[in-house]
């Protein structure tokens, strides 16, 4: 494990990871006919892929939950007005084509895209293990696709770049339709559906994607298509024949370092840290805890509204997991949690790391794992096909499965010895539904997948695909009466704007999305 370990420092020591966007040449002076030539440097190559998506101060997860969730009724920016201003503008829909935190979208995942074409094109001919070279261009397709959903999800149609090109040949490929680039999402998910299954790979490579991750990820291409038939074909393939996955006895072990990479976890960014004197790990935590506590003192970002706080039911247990509240103490804390700075008086739970856990850390450098796909969502969304398949009775199975682990849940966090709010449990806590309108049980679906996923990045792109998203934060800025939502416009705030500068850079070869 070591071994890799310090062999990912190694690259990011030989490959520059700072150029910027699409004109950037891939791997640097790094070309094929010095590189790629062997198992181990398509090894590498697959490693530098991975990298793209936990570069040091650009983690993706920062700009996911930015994105994801504060452009929401889910969340709100937090931190003073000043830090982190264009994360106020995603919030307020007031977004200009030159945001940093859009333009670091396009950024990272185009470094992605390209690290993953790479891969994909010199596997074949590399020398060494035919399957296992197979193997890792799949892997880079998986990860190609996430790039590709991750970009059709915010910016709609976008360049479609699945060969490696020279820069100035990238700054001529013009926007592809959003079909098209669908088209080959589908294609590389179904290509790397034949990845190991979870649990089949060795230590060394446990967070390697699997079969899993590829067809969730076609499961949610398909979803945001509308094209309910072939997500109900995917979705039941992994939870009734793969049977590759299972939720935790306890909604709040997800969050927990000994249920790192669980049967739960479909999608997991390791953040290990071997070595304490080494720089890697994630920093992203230390951005969304309280500012005022030692060994938090973090910049108060990604603030849970009181929205979503009020959409829990006040037993159910999933909201002690959810928001961490002023007079919450871990245990080994000398000090309980104080938010008074924040907005709504909470912060992000799931984010939120206890002080113990990170003792001899840089809090910059937490050795903190990112869970970006759950069960729970693969399982919902299951649910909500078949509903929209005409098979409400089918979906309540897989509904009640998520709602029964969570009443089951303990109210009161193993890890606090203070608790300001322990949910009232009880006999009638979150029954099991029964309801058959499918109308009325898409509502339900909707609703359980707002609480289930809190905080967890996905609540935007559920609002884009459900067609609803000006609808509820109009919604939202009226029952508050507050600026958030207020100018949402339908013809423009689905998608983000493209970024000025890649549109100069490719002398306007790509196009601007409507009204920006």
């Amino acid at each position: 494990m070591k071994k890799i370990f310090y062999g990912i420092i190694g690259l990011i020591a030989a490959f520059s990871l700072t150029a910027c966007s699409l004109d950037e040449p891939t791997y640097a002076k790094t070309t094929s006919e010095n590189f790629y030539k062997t198992q181990s440097e398509i090894e590498e190559a697959l490693t530098g892929a991975y990298l793209q998506l936990r570069t040091t101060w650009n983690e993706y997860a920062l700009n996911f939950y930015f994105v994801g969730d504060c452009s929401t009724d889910d969340a709100l920016k937090g931190s003073t007005d000043g830090d982190r201003a264009e994360v106020m503008e995603l919030q307020n829909f007031t977004v200009y084509s030159t945001n940093g935190e859009v333009g670091r979208r396009w950024e990272i995942l185009y470094r992605l895209i390209n690290r993953c074409n790479e891969v994909i094109a010199h596997a074949p001919s590399a020398q060494g293990d035919k399957e296992i070279l197979t193997r890792y261009a799949n892997e880079a397709k998986a990860l190609r696709a996430f790039g590709y959903y991750s970009l059709a999800s915010t910016f709609g149609g976008v360049p479609l770049l699945t060969v490696p090109l020279d820069p100035k040949a990238i700054l001529k490929v013009p926007r592809a339709s959003i079909e098209d680039v669908y088209a080959q999402i589908i294609q590389d998910c179904t290509d790397a559906s034949a990845l190991p299954a979870k649990g089949s790979y060795s230590e060394a490579e446990q967070y390697h994607v699997t079969r899993g991750f590829a067809k969730t990820m076609l499961a949610k291409t398909y979803m945001f298509k509308g094209d309910y038939a072939n997500a109900e074909k995917v979705l039941h393939e992994i939870v009734e024949t793969d049977k590759d996955y299972a939720l935790l006895s306890d909604y709040g072990l997800n969050w927990t370092k000994e249920n790192e990479n669980s049967s739960e976890s479909v999608f997991e960014l390791p953040n290990q840290l071997y070595d304490k004197t080494v720089a890697t790990g994630t920093n992203v935590p230390h951005f969304f805890t309280s500012r005022d506590v030692p060994g938090y003192q973090g910049y108060g970002f990604h603030v849970p509204t009181t929205d979503l706080f009020n959409a829990f039911d006040k037993d159910d247990p999933r909201q002690t997991y959810v928001f961490t509240r002023t007079g919450d103490r871990y245990k080994g804390d000398s000090r309980a949690q104080d938010n008074h700075q924040s907005a709504t008086g909470f912060h992000d739970y799931k984010m939120t790391v206890p002080a113990v856990e990170k003792a001899g850390f840089d809090v910059w450098m937490i050795s903190y794992n990112i869970r970006l796909i759950r069960y729970a969502d693969v399982l919902l969304l299951y649910a909500e096909a078949l509903n929209e398949n005409n098979k409400p009775a089918e979906a309540l199975k897989y509904l009640n499965m998520v709602r029964r682990r969570a009443r089951n849940t303990n109210p009161m966090d193993p890890r606090k010895d203070l608790q300001a709010y322990v949910p009232p449990t009880g006999p009638n806590t979150l029954p099991d539904i029964t309801e058959t309108n499918q109308k009325a049980l898409r509502e339900i679906i909707w609703h359980e997948r707002r609480v289930e996923l809190a905080m967890e990045g996905w609540r935007r792109d559920d609002l884009m695909r459900q067609h609803r998203f000006g609808e509820v934060m109009r919604a939202y800025a009226a029952k508050y009466n507050v600026q958030k939502g207020r100018d949402f416009k339908d013809d423009r705030d689905y998608l983000l704007p493209i970024p000025q500068g890649e549109i100069d850079k490719s002398n306007n070869v790509l196009v601007q999305n409507p009204n920006y």
